[in-house]
């Protein structure tokens, strides 16, 4: 028998195909893009298991350690793509035969995952959210000041042609210039949106990640709904609450 696995297209769950007959495990969105849509296969022969990329690029570890094939058995640990995303072996196993797979540890009661709650985690995504949203609306004020120099000095300047006495002409002039570098200054923005928005990414980056300690995968810009709704860490399996 031959397993196929990947990521399904648009859900993002994991796919599967065994000998010709598909079906899907997990909840959506569980699967990481750095696992592709045909990842790794599975051989079956009898007692004896194997695993190999599909692609060179691809990338397996059993074990912990990275590997292109390799010989497994039904308490091999699977993890696929840089993230590690853990593969319910024996699950995909007993769905692929229709048959249960005996775990050498079947005898022994597997130990719960960890628990960990997501409240600090909502607290840096609206926080992170908040403040980049300050950061574009500053910009937005700032072109808009912008914008208002340039028509008072092209008024002002257009004032002082006018056919008026000069006493007036050379006050319209000088409000207009005052005003200008008044605007500018206000205006006047040593770092750039993109840099302040790169800070910001850096910073929070640093916080938004797995809070299991022994784990601490970044979320990168995963939103905060998205990883309370799988309530599972891809990487170390740890289960979150809210």
């Amino acid at each position: 028998m031959e397993i196929i696995i990947g990521r399904e297209e648009g859900a993002r769950r994991l796919h599967c195909i065994a000998d010709g007959r598909e079906f899907n495990i997990g909840a959506a969105g569980s699967v990481p893009t750095s696992v592709s849509r045909k990842h790794c296969r599975i051989v079956v022969l009898g007692e004896k298991m194997s695993i190999e990329n599909l692609r060179e690029q691809n990338i397996t570890y059993v074990d912990g350690n990275q590997v292109f094939s390799k010989g497994i058995s039904s308490t091999s640990k699977v993890q696929l793509g840089s993230e590690k995303f853990n593969v319910p072996l024996l699950q995909i196993l007993q769905l692929a035969t229709g048959k249960p797979i005996a775990s050498a540890n079947s005898s022994e009661k597997k130990p719960e995952p960890p628990t960990f709650t997501l409240e600090p985690l909502q607290t840096i995504w609206d926080e992170y959210d908040k403040r980049k949203l300050a950061i574009q609306d500053d910009a937005a004020k700032k072109g808009n000041q912008q914008r208002v120099q340039g028509i008072v000095s092209m008024f002002g300047m257009a004032l002082g042609l006018l056919p008026i006495p000069i006493v007036f002409r050379a006050i319209c002039v000088v409000t207009a210039l005052i005003m200008s570098i008044y605007f500018f200054m206000k205006g006047k923005n040593t770092d750039t949106v993109q840099r302040k928005i790169h800070d910001l990414d850096e910073e929070f980056a640093t916080k938004y990640k797995c809070p299991n300690p022994a784990c601490g995968k970044p979320f990168g810009s995963v939103p905060y709904r998205s990883i309370e709704f799988n309530k599972q860490c891809s990487a170390c399996g740890c289960k979150y609450t809210h």
